[in-house]
């Protein structure tokens, strides 16, 4: 029998169901109607995205030398939608009921941090050019938002997570999701890259390219902002736009292609300030549109986001090195990706050439998260 090719073993190797479990995301139904639940939805959205969505305006606007002041237009919306969201996520919070066995100060510790929560916000929306307002602001915004995409899909009787994994088989599971997230984030990354190379070589002028890097664009300038802004990603694009969006589409029976169809729409939109290359967002955004509707598994994909929105910040000190340096760097990134890798396939049995026993593939079924 002929020995499998490269081909071969790498579509093996997923079809291997203890290696990587099979289509695992349950989503129910949710007891409210259909139209409450993407009326809320649509709220979640509008909330998480408007002022994006306006500043990445005023930058495609400035492609074309249009000078478009935003400012007040931003503080005024800003103030708005952080009154609105300390509300609505306060009143979420006191309406949630928890389950029997619940502490009884935990309601109202949660409750108080949630108005905590919602004042910091608001306050920090006040346009006063600080660092409170530009950067510790928008990331506090972002994790409230995240909370009330979870109290939403609480409410709802969904669930937007498989929870965190506990057992060997779950880290594993996790870990190759990771790395699948982090492979969509860096293809949507490579095209960025191209399609903006393509379009200055082949394209006219009046196509919109962002000029400068994508960290002097968002105004980053040190590690403390970056941090922040990645926070402020993370939470809104992982939680609120795949995971809350999947999971009440999904609760509602709508339709696979209309999920895919808003999420890539929303986030090429979001990354407008790329000019036309932002249509390679798209393409992040399908790949974990994906494994999310085939895993539910939220937590590899927020690691893998962030990881990937750190490589920018890491291009500067790499450049600066001399080439034998920077071979020994990544060479050493590769050893401990295979160590972690090899460590979790052992802690599972995998490393073991002797067969697997009678109950490998239940024990491996039972460590699936399912849909509380």
């Amino acid at each position: 029998m002929p020995n499998p090719t490269i081909g071969e073993r790498i579509r093996g190797a997923f079809r291997d169901k203890n290696a990587l479990p099979p289509k695992a995301a349950n989503f129910s139904l949710p007891a409210t109607p259909a139209g409450r639940v993407l009326g809320e939805l649509a709220g979640l959205l509008l909330l998480a995205t408007l002022g994006s969505l306006i500043n990445g305006a005023a930058m495609v606007a400035a492609m074309y030398g249009v000078q478009w002041e935003v400012s007040d237009l931003l503080g005024t919306t800003q103030l708005a939608y952080s009154a609105v969201l300390g509300a609505w996520l306060t009143w979420r919070v006191r309406q949630r009921r928890d389950l029997k066995g619940t502490p009884r100060l935990w309601p109202q510790l949660r409750t108080r941090a949630a108005g905590l929560l919602s004042t910091t916000v608001f306050f920090t929306a006040i346009p006063v050019d600080d660092m409170l307002h530009d950067d510790v602001g928008p990331a506090l915004f972002g994790c409230a938002v995240a909370w009330l995409a979870v109290e939403v899909c609480r409410a709802h009787g969904v669930w937007a997570d498989n929870g965190a994994p506990y057992t060997a088989v779950q880290r594993l599971h996790a870990w190759q999701i990771a790395q699948m997230g982090f492979v969509a984030c860096a293809a949507a990354g490579f095209l960025f890259g191209w399609l903006a190379t393509l379009l200055l070589w082949i394209g006219p002028d009046s196509v919109p390219i962002m000029q400068d890097d994508q960290m002097s664009t968002l105004g980053i300038s040190s590690p403390t902002e970056l941090v922040l802004a990645v926070v402020r990603a993370v939470v809104i694009e992982d939680v609120v736009i795949v995971a809350a969006t999947v999971t009440l589409m999904k609760a509602v029976r709508r339709p696979t292609w209309e999920i895919y169809t808003l999420i890539c729409l929303i986030e090429v939109a979001l990354h407008a300030y790329f000019g036309l290359p932002a249509i390679g967002a798209a393409v992040m955004a399908a790949g974990r549109v994906w494994l999310y509707l085939r895993y539910r598994s939220l937590l590899p994909l927020m690691a893998s986001h962030a990881l990937w929105d750190f490589v920018p910040s890491l291009q500067p000190p790499l450049q600066s090195l001399p080439l034998i340096p920077r071979v020994a760097l990544l060479l050493c990134l590769g050893l401990a990706f295979s160590l972690v890798d090899a460590r979790l396939k052992k802690a599972t049995g995998k490393g073991k050439k002797s067969a697997p026993s009678p109950g490998t593939s239940t024990a491996a079924a039972s460590d699936e998260a399912t849909t509380p």
